[in-house]
């Protein structure tokens, strides 16, 4: 299976917020995430990642996360990956 990277643009202030998140989503969805953060330029990007997910995990991290306050206006990217071995 592969593994998720899910990035997008927002409100460093929304930090707190994002870390309460993925806590959400390993109780609703039953994968532990890694919330990642890069500030360039005043531009404040953060990261998800979840190792090892099936394609229904991934629709149910995404579905959860459209009804999350914390993405209103927020334009997530999933991208998957299959490690070479």
């Amino acid at each position: 299976m592969p593994d998720v990277f899910i990035w997008y643009h927002a409100d460093q202030q929304l930090e707190p917020a994002l870390t309460d998140w993925i806590d959400c989503v390993e109780t609703e969805a039953g994968v532990r995430g890694k919330l990642f953060i890069r500030i360039e330029q005043n531009q404040t990007t953060f990261m998800e990642t979840y190792a090892d997910v099936s394609r229904a995990t991934i629709e149910r991290i995404e579905k959860l996360a459209a009804t999350q306050a914390c993405f209103k206006g927020v334009q997530r990217r999933c991208e998957s990956f299959i490690e070479i071995d």
